[in-house]
């Protein structure tokens, strides 16, 4: 399995289908939906990318 934002190998499993890259600092999801780590520890959605 590959980032769908940085395609790094470096990736962690941190919940049921839900997984970081820690290169890029991102969490994806199998869908490859990415979301970005906001400062108080909530997730919020990338709305600008569009993976396929």
């Amino acid at each position: 399995m590959r980032c769908p934002s940085c395609n790094s190998k470096t990736i962690g499993k941190i919940g049921v289908n839900q997984y970081y890259c820690w290169d890029c600092f991102v969490e994806f999801n199998d869908n490859n939906e990415i979301f970005f780590v906001d400062e108080d520890g909530t997730l919020v959605a990338d709305e600008l990318v569009t993976l396929t």
